[in-house]
């Protein structure tokens, strides 16, 4: 058996592979309470693809990709993490093929054509290859440069399967509610395919030289990336028109996550041309936003709180909403402790933080199956099986809950604070009438 999966290639199918790939969907999309998987359908069938979603989340981003479909898909990866012959193995087996970069030294780089020639393989059988282009994630609504290694793939690739197997990029946008909390909300934009076979052979026509070809498949994701996700322009005043955002878009919510992705997308929009425009008058509003955004820090509020019309009303009715819920919380922490206990006590390892919901999701698919196996087992030998029932169905979202519960609590006590910072909610009042003028 052992020998056998040795030699089989990552690209091919793999029974075990197969058998685990529903189970890890399920906690991909447990990890969010609400993601929207936008123009799947413009995925082209039976076709060599090639993903190349935005870096901002770590893990989450190609496991997005991965779940936007049933397709297979094999995922590049950076290669200093295929060092260990153990995770070696098992990162093969959950189909990542290495690729060096030049921070890893010039004498690694030459190795980028092992992964050119397994690249092509894998879009020679028509199986999704994806690419995370920027080369290493950046928790910003922005983007870092494309690499050079997406284009020499994706040439590499042209070279070897001729205009009789057209290779297809599909850039992928990738945005999440909140980078780092875990259980917010997620969508993966699914942009127009882009045929590169097509698009090399035009410009080698019209005599252009393969550094101006690359260069030109790095700017064309790179446009299209930018439609696709909520793109700031990475300067100074970064934060400021994100907090400017966020204000216009409202607050976080499962029912009204596209809503708030295009209204992130018009106000930054509208920033923009003010910024040009007026540079002055941008200039002023950016500033007031700044400061608002470094008082609400120290405060410990969530801009999200600012939202409410009536902070204290509201307040008041998720406190009464609260309390029945603590048993429920109590019983979910408790049977689940080793889980989300577990969990955090790992992401304190991870320095950058987004990783921490990375780790979570891997956590949670190892530690909480085998765990709620362990106790529908007992509950079915030890209760009545109609008991055993109820409570095994109970059980499957109970450390979800948990995070939900203490999400929950944090608004709360964010709500609670904004009521006794009646300075901070009117002025952000004000900032946000001027914002609805621009």
């Amino acid at each position: 058996m052992c020998k056998f999966r040795k030699h089989r290639e990552v690209y091919e199918k793999d029974p075990l592979y197969t058998i685990l790939r529903p189970s890890v969907d399920v906690v991909i999309k447990g990890s969010y309470q609400k993601i929207i998987f936008h123009n799947t359908d413009r995925i082209p069938r039976d076709s060599a693809v090639i993903f190349t979603p935005n870096h901002c989340d770590a893990l989450m981003d190609p496991l997005l990709v991965l779940a936007a479909n049933r397709d297979r898909k094999v995922f590049i990866a950076r290669a200093d993490i295929f060092k260990n012959p153990i995770l070696r193995k098992i990162l093969t087996f959950f189909k990542m093929i290495p690729i060096n970069r030049i921070r890893d030294g010039i004498r690694t780089v030459t190795a980028v054509e092992q992964t050119i020639r397994a690249s092509i393989k894998v879009l020679k059988h028509n199986v999704g290859l994806c690419i995370l282009p920027e080369g290493t994630h950046r928790t910003m609504h922005s983007l870092l440069p494309i690499g050079k290694g997406i284009a020499r793939i994706a040439s590499g690739a042209y070279d070897a399967l001729g205009d009789d197997h057209p290779i297809y990029i599909v850039p992928v946008g990738v945005e999440y509610g909140d980078y780092f909390r875990f259980r917010s909300t997620a969508i993966c934009n699914i942009g127009e395919p882009f045929n590169v076979s097509e698009f090399i052979s035009s410009m080698r026509k019209d005599g252009a030289s393969e550094r101006d070809i690359m260069e030109a498949i790095r700017q064309q994701i790179k446009e299209r990336l930018q439609e696709l996700i909520v793109y700031i322009d990475d300067d100074d005043q970064y934060e400021a028109v994100w907090e400017l955002a966020k204000l216009h878009s409202g607050p976080i919510c499962k029912y009204r996550v596209m809503e708030r992705f295009k209204a992130n997308k018009e106000i930054i929009s509208r920033i923009k041309q003010l910024r040009e425009s007026e540079p002055k008058k941008a200039s002023k509003l950016l500033e007031k936003a700044d400061k608002l955004r470094e008082r609400r820090l120290k405060a410990r509020i969530s801009i999200h709180a600012i939202h409410r019309k009536h902070p204290l009303l509201a307040a008041i009715l998720g406190t009464l909403a609260l309390l029945p819920g603590i048993p429920l919380f109590l019983l979910s922490a408790a049977l689940s402790l080793p889980v989300w206990g577990g969990a955090e006590a790992l992401c304190t390892l991870f320095k950058d933080r987004a990783f921490h919901n990375s780790v979570r999701l891997v956590f949670f698919w190892f530690v909480w199956t085998l765990l709620y196996l362990t106790e529908v087992v007992l509950l079915f030998c030890f209760a009545p099986w109609k008991w055993a029932l109820a409570a095994a169905i109970i059980l499957i979202p109970a450390p979800y809950f948990v995070y939900d519960f203490f999400e929950f609590v944090r608004v709360l006590a964010s709500l609670w604070r904004v009521v006794f910072n009646r300075k901070l909610r009117d002025d952000y009042k004000e900032i946000k009438n001027e914002l609805n003028k621009i």
